[in-house]
């Protein structure tokens, strides 16, 4: 009965607001448009929390970017990838990414949809077909649109929310809501670039505004893309979100967000979602919504996030968006968890950690390096996801390496911030080339090495080419200069190729389009004793002549070998047991070689400088000589050895 009592007190309240005047405060980011802003939506919804269902209206203002006319509208309508097990997602997937899956497919919650009510242009309702599965609807136009002209499409939908385990949907009390509302492929040239949604493959859309209007229940925190707009109530008093006039226990908030492509959002009803924790970082509100057992990770996860910033300012260009949000997502919703959309990120942090790895600020340092190359660049994820995943990983590695030196670290053991990127890339390195469309890998493990680990690695061989220095250079040119432009491959070669002035055919051919190693070992190490004697001949008769010792005494050699199928110069340093050392460049092009020397080898490193970051096994590129006793220790400090030397390889020393 008291719960019927106050929710008659909050009716009579919401018509006395709604009364009054409802006024907005106007919303603008940028004088001028960083963008094309070809795609662009203004979207109301509403959200059903209870049974995890929305319905909302949109108008599309779409312009022909193209170089031909178009009488074809294709919609992304990525929530149908979870309307049951013959969508592609789900049979690529088997109902699983990365480490969480579908839970109890027999019943309806855990499936969810996005269907299309009505789809109109110019008064006309307009007819279309799926594509390669329900997650693209492909609209016949009423007629052929121009390169230039704009058109604007209306469109209402409702969506039913899968329970969480691929980025959208949701879990206990929290819902994520990405990719959640008809979405428009991107045109270039004279052809549509809209792919289905692929277990192997993320996003790809066009720049523009979003205005964005949600009615949700008002015990629900909200967290979003972009900005809130201020509401003024009747009383002068400045509010997130005003009371909606048609559901008396719902509020609504408008949102804003320009020069994006995107625009995603999340929902808990708890207290630390309804005041989430904001701190400005040089003119950037950050906003925290904390999980609360992860409490106590919270200051990492900001010295995290601002060191990102301050690293992405020096080394691309800064952050141009006035906000940024990071959502330490719940623990039963792992499925959401990691992913970046335009000015927010969700990265959860961990409650337990009592070896302090440094998970926390990796993923909050990754998921917002891709608000560079997946949100500010926007190359195309399903066909070169290597140039987000892959940048966005090396972006990660320095900028963990920049902050806190080493992943995991103590004064005699510590973990390269690299190493799992180079312990995913030797399980199948030779699977694919970077240039492979996300969805055409072998699987997923190819998937995840030719998005993640051989990228972060490739990036790691240019530099040692390069030079830091140029390096830096060469990706602050091309952040700068490809941001809002969706660039290739092409376009990174081209501007690598101009700002270090170096030709770099052979290394695109044998780290980029190629899938062959560079794998170079120390295959053995020889000593043997000079002598002489037997029979000598001479003017008389044959004399036998004892065997014995003879200058220099005792000698050496080594054998290199390439075993892999990238041919390049290496060197090699020889220290030998007279104490002479030995720099000696191959190259590389035979199958082996031997060198001899005038002394016993005492150790040997191939790569000593560390020119090839890529070289396969560094315990094989070495040597040292086997000790003479073969006791307990020296089988122990074998073990121990081979240990020592994967983990050195891995990145770890």
């Amino acid at each position: 009965m008291g719960r019927r009592w106050i929710a008659l007190l909050v009716m009579f309240a919401a018509v006395g607001l709604a009364a009054g005047p409802r006024t907005w405060t106007p919303e603008k980011w940028f004088d001028k448009a960083r963008s094309p802003r070809i795609a662009n939506y203004r979207i109301e919804a509403t959200l059903d929390f209870e049974h995890k269902t929305l319905e909302g209206r949109e108008t599309i203002s779409w312009r022909n970017a193209g170089t031909a006319p178009t009488q074809e509208l294709p919609l992304h309508l990525y929530l149908n990838a979870f309307k049951g097990p013959q969508s592609r997602f789900v049979q690529e997937s088997g109902g699983r990414l990365r480490m969480d899956r579908l839970d109890r497919p027999a019943d309806p919650q855990s499936w969810g949809y996005c269907r299309l009510t009505s789809v109109r242009m110019e008064g006309r309702d307009l007819e279309g077909h799926d594509g390669e599965d329900e997650t693209v609807r492909w609209l016949k136009l009423p007629r052929a649109v121009p390169p230039g002209e704009t058109i604007q499409v209306e469109v209402t939908w409702e969506n039913r929310y899968p329970k969480v385990f691929a980025r959208s949907g949701w879990a206990g009390d929290f819902l994520m809501s990405g990719q959640w509302y008809p979405k428009v492929g991107v045109y270039q040239g004279d052809r549509w670039n809209c792919h289905a949604y692929h277990a192997n493959t993320e996003f790809f859309a066009d720049f523009g505004t979003y205005d964005v209007t949600l009615s949700l229940p008002n015990a629900l925190g909200l967290a979003h893309t972009g900005t809130a707009i201020p509401h003024i109530d009747p009383g002068g008093v400045e509010r997130d979100a005003a009371q909606d006039p048609k559901r008396p226990l719902n509020f609504l908030w408008r949102l804003h967000a320009e020069d994006v492509h995107d625009f995603a959002w999340a929902v808990r009803p708890s207290a630390s979602w309804q005041k989430p924790a904001m701190y400005e970082y040089r003119g950037i509100q950050v906003f925290y919504y904390i999980n609360g057992p992860n409490r106590g990770n919270f200051q990492r996860q900001r010295r995290a996030v601002e060191s990102a910033l301050r690293w992405s300012e020096e080394w691309f260009f800064k952050y141009p968006y006035p906000t940024l949000t990071v959502i330490d997502t719940p623990k039963e919703a792992g499925g959401a968890d990691g992913m970046e959309y335009p000015t927010l990120i969700t990265a959860s942090s961990v409650a337990f950690d009592p070896f302090g790895v440094r998970a926390p600020e990796l993923v909050a340092m990754h998921e917002f390096g891709h608000q560079y190359f997946y949100g500010l660049l926007a190359s195309n994820e399903f066909e070169e996801p290597w140039l987000d995943e892959g940048l966005s990983s090396w972006f990660t590695h320095k900028a963990l390496e920049r902050s806190y030196h080493a992943l995991l670290g103590g004064r005699r053991f510590q973990v390269g911030t690299d190493f799992g990127e180079w312990a995913g890339y030797w399980l199948l390195p030779s699977a694919d080339p970077l240039t492979c469309f996300g969805f055409n890998t072998l699987n997923l493990e190819s998937y995840f090495i030719t998005a993640y680990s051989k990228p972060t690695l490739v990036l790691n061989q240019l530099e040692a080419m390069l030079g830091r220095p140029v390096m830096e250079q060469v990706l602050r040119a091309y952040a700068q200069e490809m941001a809002f432009h969706h660039p290739t491959r092409h376009d990174f070669r081209r501007i690598a190729e101009r700002v270090s002035g170096r030709d770099l055919s052979g290394f695109w051919r044998d780290f980029v389009e190629g899938t062959e190693v560079l794998d170079y070992a120390i295959r053995g190490v020889k000593t043997r004793e000079v002598t002489q004697g037997g029979w000598l001949f001479s003017d008389q008769a044959p004399v036998f002549a004892s065997p014995q010792p003879a200058a220099p005494g005792r000698v050496g050699s080594i054998t290199l070998e390439r075993k892999g199928g990238i041919r390049v110069p290496i060197t090699l340093w020889v220290r030998l047991e007279n104490r002479e050392e030995q720099r000696l460049v191959w190259d590389g092009q035979d199958r082996w070689i031997t060198y001899e020397f005038d002394s016993p080898v005492a150790a040997a490193v191939l790569d000593p400088d560390g020119n090839y970051p890529m070289l396969k096994d560094r315990l094989h590129a070495s040597y040292i000589p086997k000790p003479v006793r073969r006791g307990f220790h020296y089988w122990a400090q074998m073990a121990w050895g081979a240990v020592a030397g994967w983990l050195q390889g891995c990145g770890i020393g």
